[in-house]
């Protein structure tokens, strides 16, 4: 990210740790996940971290700008699990497999991505910059299952099955997993999202 270019909130060199900018950043997760974008300030960012606010205004130049920056972490946080969890892997199954166990493993982040999309669209008034963070997750998503959903009806491996209502269905089901336990403090999410993984073997044998 690039830093201010003024000398406000300058840190002097050497006094600070290379990873300033981000613990601010998670820091700025954590908070808008627990609370909301319209009641955390920068000076409770800046109490959590430790660091001044003139610092935090040194790395972002305003509170959207680290609003739009902590929800990619969170998507870049997910797609860093999926990336490992689908090292040598081929099988379109276990691709899509793959991508559902994310949600297991990166349950933290994502948790906190849907909590942040789903209080900024609540808000009176939409960013463009932050409609593209959101849309870049569901895009990302959709390429990872519609494209793993056609491999596998091309080699045989799947049933006739329509691609693209399948990658919608995965999508939209493991949403609303989360925002469930979001709703309900005693839904179990992981057996749910287990659940979907048996369902789509049936759904997707061939016949």
């Amino acid at each position: 990210m690039a830093k201010r270019t003024n000398g406000v909130g300058r840190p002097k060199t050497g006094s600070l740790p290379v990873e300033a900018e981000s613990v601010i950043l998670s820091a700025a997760l954590d908070l808008f996940a627990a609370k909301n974008f319209s009641s955390v300030r920068t000076i409770d960012i800046a109490k959590a971290t430790g660091f001044n606010q003139a610092l935090i205004f040194y790395y972002f130049d305003n509170k959207e700008e680290l609003y739009r920056s902590a929800l990619a972490l969170a998507i870049e946080r997910a797609f860093q699990s999926f990336r490992l969890s689908r090292e040598n892997l081929d099988d379109p199954a276990d691709l899509i497999f793959a991508w559902i166990d994310t949600h297991i493993r990166a349950y933290d982040s994502i948790s906190k991505l849907i909590k942040l999309s789903i209080d900024y669209i609540s808000t009176a008034e939409r960013k463009s910059s932050i409609d593209r963070a959101i849309r870049t997750f569901y895009d990302d998503e959709r390429d990872v299952l519609q494209t793993a959903l056609e491999a596998g009806i091309a080699s045989g491996d799947f049933g006739s099955v329509d691609a693209s209502q399948t990658a919608t269905f995965i999508s939209t089901y493991l949403d609303g997993v989360f925002v469930r336990a979001m709703v309900l403090p005693d839904f179990k999410p992981v057996p749910a999202i287990r659940a979907l993984k048996t369902y789509l073997m049936e759904h997707l044998k061939p016949q």
